[in-house]
C-alpha cells in the first residue's frame, strides 16, 4: 500500500470516528433535552418513520433484547411519546405508534440537522454523492455484520 494511500486511509478513519463521536455527543444532547437517554431517543424515531413498528421489529433495529425494548417502550409510553396499538388486521399483532408529542421541536431540530447536511454535501457532484451512499450503506451492513456477531458471542 503506498505511503499516499495508508496517509489517506488513516486520515478517513480518524476523521469517521470523530464523526461518530460528535453523533453520539449531539444525540445525548437532544435526549436530554426531551428527558429522554440516547436510546430512548433512537427508538422514538423508528417509531416516528416505522408505521408498523412491533416490539420485535424494534429489537431486531436497534439490537436490544426483547425485555430491554419493552423497557424503552414502557418509558416512551408513560412519556406520552408512543402508544401501543392492536393492528385493525391482526389483533395480536401489537404496534408502536409515535404519539406526535413534542413533534414541532423534534423536527426543528431534525430540519436544522438536514439543512447542515445538504450545505455541506452541496459541495459535491450526483456521482460524488452516488458513491458517498454505496459507502456508507457498505459501511452499515458491515457495521450489523460485527454487530450481530458481537451480540452472539458469549460475554468475556
Amino acid at each position: 500500500m503506498s505511503t499516499h494511500r495508508s496517509k489517506a486511509l488513516r486520515s478517513l478513519m480518524e476523521a469517521m470516528r470523530e464523526n461518530a463521536g460528535r453523533g453520539l455527543v449531539l444525540h445525548q444532547a437532544i435526549a436530554d433535552r426531551f428527558g429522554l437517554g440516547p436510546t430512548d431517543l433512537k427508538c422514538l424515531d423508528l417509531a416516528r418513520h416505522e408505521p408498523e413498528l412491533t416490539a420485535g421489529r424494534l429489537a431486531e433495529l436497534t439490537g436490544l433484547s426483547t425485555s430491554a425494548v419493552t423497557s424503552v417502550v414502557d418509558r416512551l409510553e408513560r412519556g406520552g411519546f408512543v402508544e401501543r396499538r392492536r393492528d385493525t388486521l391482526d389483533r395480536r399483532k401489537v404496534l408502536i405508534h409515535s404519539t406526535g408529542r413534542h413533534e414541532a421541536a423534534l423536527e426543528e431540530i431534525f430540519s436544522t440537522m438536514e439543512a447542515e447536511f445538504l450545505a455541506v454535501v452541496s459541495d459535491y457532484d450526483d456521482d460524488q454523492l452516488e458513491k458517498f451512499v454505496d459507502f456508507v450503506r457498505r459501511l452499515n451492513a458491515r457495521a450489523h455484520q460485527v454487530t450481530a456477531a458481537l451480540i452472539a458471542r458469549p460475554r468475556d
